[in-house]
C-alpha cells in the first residue's frame, strides 16, 4: 500500500507536467521576441548594406538599441511571470497536500513579496556557474550584442557581401539556420527560461515548507525519468533531507547540497515529505484529528519518504545498451567489471564524479 507522502508526490509529478507547458509557453513568447528582433536586424542590415568601418559603427549602433530594447522587455514580462509562477506554485504545494489528506494539511501560502525575492535572490542554476534571472538576461544580451559586432566586423574586414552578412546574423538555410548569431541567442534564452522555471519552483516550494513546517517532516527529491536526465538527477532522484537540518535520511549518501536547478535545463523538483500521524496529531485540532486518522486507513502516514524506485534498481533493470547510455561509455565499463559501484558515482557533496577521479578511486 503506498504510504501518504508517494500519493503526494505522485500528485505532484501530474502538476509537474503542467509546470512543463507553463515553460514551454514561456519559451514560445520569447522566440517570438527574439525572431521580431532578428527581422528588424535584417531590415536595418538591407537599410545600410555597410561596406566599410564607419559604416558598419553607424549600423552596429542601431542594433544594439534594437538589442537592448527587445531584451529589456523580454526581462520584464520573464521577471513579471515567474514572480507570478512563485506564488502559483505555493498554491499548488497546499491544494495538492490537500487532495491526498482531504483536509487543509498545509495552509500557509506565499505571499507576493515573497514571490519577487525569489526571482531577485534566485541563483540559476544553483552551483558555481550560477546567476539571478536579470543577470542571466543581461548576459545573453550582451553577447549577442558582442556576437553580433564580431561576426559583421569579419564580414568588413573580408570585403563579404551582404548575402554573407545576413548568414552571419540568421544562418545559413542548408544548415537549418543553426550557425547564426541569433541561433545562439535563442538557445541561450530557452535554457534560460527552463532553468529558471525549475529555480523558482523549487526556491516557492522550500519556501512553503518552511511555512508549513509543523506538518513537514522532509523533502524528496523528484526527477522527470527520461532519455534528457542527466546522470546528476538520475543518481539523486529518491534522495531525501530532513527540512530543518538538512540531514539526510537513511538510505541517502549526503547532507542536502541546497535546492534544484543542480544544472542548466535542470527539471528535478522537491516533494514534501508530511510528518507521521501521531507527529501530526499533536499540532492539528481535534475535528481535522479524526479525519486524518480516516484518511490514514487508506494511505498510511508514516513520516517515511515516498518509495521512489533506486538508481540502483532503475539502472540495472536495463539492458546493456540502456545502462551505456546512461552512465557513458568510460563508466559503463568500469561498472560492468565491478571497479565501482554506483554509490561511487557521486562525492561526499553529492557530485558526480569524472572517469579520472573514479579510475584514481580505485586505482586504475
Amino acid at each position: 500500500m503506498a504510504n501518504i507522502n508517494e500519493r503526494v508526490d505522485q500528485l505532484l509529478t501530474k502538476h509537474d507536467l503542467d509546470l512543463i507547458r507553463f515553460s514551454n509557453g514561456q519559451v514560445k513568447d520569447v522566440m517570438k521576441d527574439i525572431n521580431d528582433l532578428q527581422r528588424e536586424i535584417v531590415g536595418l542590415l538591407k537599410e545600410v548594406e555597410p561596406s566599410n568601418r564607419s559604416q558598419l559603427q553607424a549600423l552596429l549602433d542601431r542594433v544594439d538599441n534594437a538589442i537592448e530594447n527587445s531584451y529589456s522587455a523580454i526581462a520584464a514580462k520573464s521577471v513579471k511571470s515567474f514572480q507570478e509562477l512563485a506564488v502559483v506554485e505555493s498554491q499548488a504545494v497546499s491544494s495538492v497536500a490537500q487532495k491526498a489528506f482531504t483536509i487543509p494539511i498545509a495552509p500557509n501560502i506565499l505571499p507576493q513579496g515573497i514571490g519577487i525575492e525569489i526571482v531577485e535572490n534566485g541563483i540559476m542554476p544553483n552551483n558555481t556557474s550560477g546567476l539571478p534571472l536579470k543577470q542571466r538576461w543581461t548576459r545573453q544580451k550582451e553577447g549577442l550584442k558582442s556576437n553580433t559586432k564580431t561576426g559583421l566586423g569579419y564580414a568588413i574586414k573580408n570585403n563579404q557581401s551582404l548575402d554573407d552578412m545576413l548568414k552571419i546574423v540568421r544562418g545559413n538555410r542548408n544548415l537549418g539556420f543553426r550557425d547564426g548569431v541569433m541561433a545562439k541567442s535563442k538557445t541561450g534564452a530557452e535554457t534560460i527560461i527552463r532553468t529558471a522555471t525549475d529555480t523558482v519552483v523549487n526556491s516557492a516550494r522550500m519556501e512553503s515548507y518552511k511555512r508549513n513546517s509543523e506538518a513537514i517532516e522532509g523533502i524528496q527529491a523528484n526527477a522527470i525519468l527520461d532519455n534528457r536526465t542527466t546522470l546528476l538527477c538520475r543518481t539523486r532522484n529518491g534522495w531525501a533531507w530532513h527540512l530543518q537540518t538538512g540531514k539526510p535520511f537513511r538510505g541517502t549518501p549526503v547532507e542536502f547540497m541546497g535546492e534544484p536547478p543542480w544544472h542548466f535545463n535542470c527539471r528535478t523538483t522537491l516533494s514534501p515529505i508530511f510528518k507521521s500521524l501521531e507527529d501530526l496529531q499533536g499540532v492539528l485540532d481535534k475535528e481535522l484529528n479524526r479525519e486524518i486518522a480516516k484518511r490514514g486507513q487508506n494511505f498510511p502516514i508514516d513520516g517515511k519518504p515516498a518509495p521512489i524506485p533506486s538508481f540502483a534498481r532503475s539502472i540495472n533493470a536495463m539492458g546493456s545498451k540502456e545502462q551505456e547510455r546512461i552512465l557513458g561509455k568510460g563508466r559503463y565499463e568500469l561498472f560492468k567489471e565491478n571497479k565501482i559501484t554506483l554509490t561511487d558515482l557521486v562525492n561526499q557533496q553529492g557530485r558526480t564524479l569524472t572517469i579520472k577521479e573514479l579510475k584514481n578511486l580505485n586505482g586504475s
